[in-house]
C-alpha cells in the first residue's frame, strides 16, 4: 500500500495540494484582516490617557466642553475627569462670540464637573455676581481668581467672593473697572495675596492722571511679591506709596504707565527690585491691549 502511495505522480504539478492550500489562504486571510483591525484604531488613540490629559489641560473650557467631550470615547471618559478642570478658562474664542444660550449656565456646569477642583479660574463678560458666588462656594481650594473685560460682576459681588476664598494668592483684573475701595478690601481681605495684576489700557495723550488705586494698594497689600499696573495713570504719589506699602515686591511692571518720572529718587528705589519693568518696555509678551487705538504700539 505504501509502494502504491509512493509511486503517484501528479499529472498536473502546477496545482498544489488540496490542504496545502487551505493553510496558506487562512493564513493570508487572517493578516488580512489584522491589518484592517490595525488600521480601525488610529495611532494617535494609543497615546496614553494621563497624556492625554496633560493635552487636554491646555485647551479653553469652554472649547473642551462644546468640542473635545464629544470627538470619541476616550476623550468623553477624560472630559468627566475633575482633575480636567483644575484651571478653567472660560474666556470666549471668537468661534464662541455669540451664544444661543445662557454662558452663565455653562459656567456653572463646568463648576460641577470640577467636583472642587479648581485652582485657578479665568472669567470674561459671560459672568455675573451670582455665578461668580456659585463658583466661590464650590471652589475653596481657588488660588488665582482671573477677570478680564466688562466683567458683569460689581464691587459688591466681588468683594463677597473674595470673603469665600481663604486660599486666595492670586487676583487679575484686567480692563475691569472696580472702585479703589473695592482694591482695598480685596488687600485686607486676603492678607497672603502674593500676586496682584491691574492691567488698563495706558494712553500718552490723554491729561488725565489718578493715584486712588495705587494708595489702596499700598495701604492694604504688604505681602505683595508681583505687582502689574499695566496702563496705569498713576503719578508719581502713587508710586511711591506702593513701594512705601509693599516693601516686599521682587517683581514691579509699570509698562504703558506715562505719567510717571523714575530720574530721580524713586528710581533708584525701583532699581532695588529683582524684576522692573519700565514704562516703555516692550509689550511683546503682553497678550492684551496696553495702549489706545490712536497710538503706536510700542515693541
Amino acid at each position: 500500500m505504501s509502494s502504491i502511495s509512493s509511486s503517484y505522480s501528479n499529472p498536473n504539478p502546477n496545482f498544489s495540494e488540496p490542504l496545502t492550500s487551505t493553510k496558506f489562504n487562512r493564513k493570508r486571510k487572517n493578516n488580512r484582516n489584522r491589518k484592517k483591525k490595525n488600521k480601525k484604531i488610529p495611532k494617535w488613540l494609543e497615546l496614553p490617557e494621563d497624556i492625554w490629559s496633560l493635552i487636554l489641560s491646555k485647551l479653553n473650557t469652554i472649547y473642551i466642553i462644546e468640542n473635545v467631550q464629544n470627538v470619541c470615547m476616550l476623550f468623553r471618559k477624560l472630559c468627566k475627569q475633575p482633575s480636567l478642570f483644575k484651571v478653567v478658562d472660560m474666556t470666549l474664542p471668537d468661534a464662541y462670540m455669540h451664544l444661543d444660550f445662557d454662558a452663565n449656565v455653562l459656567t456653572r456646569f463646568i463648576v460641577d464637573r470640577s467636583c472642587g477642583s479648581i485652582v485657578d479660574i479665568f472669567l470674561e463678560h459671560l459672568c455675573d455676581d451670582d455665578t461668580l458666588m456659585y463658583i466661590v462656594e464650590r471652589s475653596k481650594n481657588l488660588k488665582h481668581l482671573r477677570l478680564w473685560h466688562y466683567i458683569r460682576i460689581s464691587d459688591e459681588g466681588l468683594v463677597e467672593a473674595v470673603k469665600r476664598l481663604p486660599a486666595l494668592e492670586e487676583v487679575e483684573l484686567i480692563m475691569c473697572k472696580f472702585c479703589d475701595d473695592t482694591i482695598e478690601a480685596i488687600g485686607h481681605i486676603c492678607p497672603s495675596l502674593k500676586t496682584f495684576s491691574l492691567n488698563d489700557v495706558g494712553s500718552k495723550t490723554f491729561d488725565f492722571t489718578c493715584n486712588e488705586e495705587a494708595l489702596a494698594i499700598g495701604k492694604s497689600m504688604p505681602n505683595l511679591r508681583n505687582l502689574q499696573l499695566i496702563g496705569n495713570h498713576m503719578t508719581n504719589e502713587g508710586l511711591e506709596a506702593i513701594l512705601d506699602g509693599c516693601t516686599l515686591l521682587e517683581s514691579l511692571d509699570l509698562r504703558a504707565c506715562f505719567y510717571i518720572d523714575l530720574s530721580g529718587d524713586l528710581g533708584k528705589r525701583c532699581e532695588g527690585i529683582m524684576h522692573l519693568r519700565l514704562s516703555y518696555d516692550s509689550m511683546a509678551d503682553f497678550s492684551y491691549q496696553a495702549f489706545t487705538n490712536s497710538e503706536q504700539r510700542l515693541s
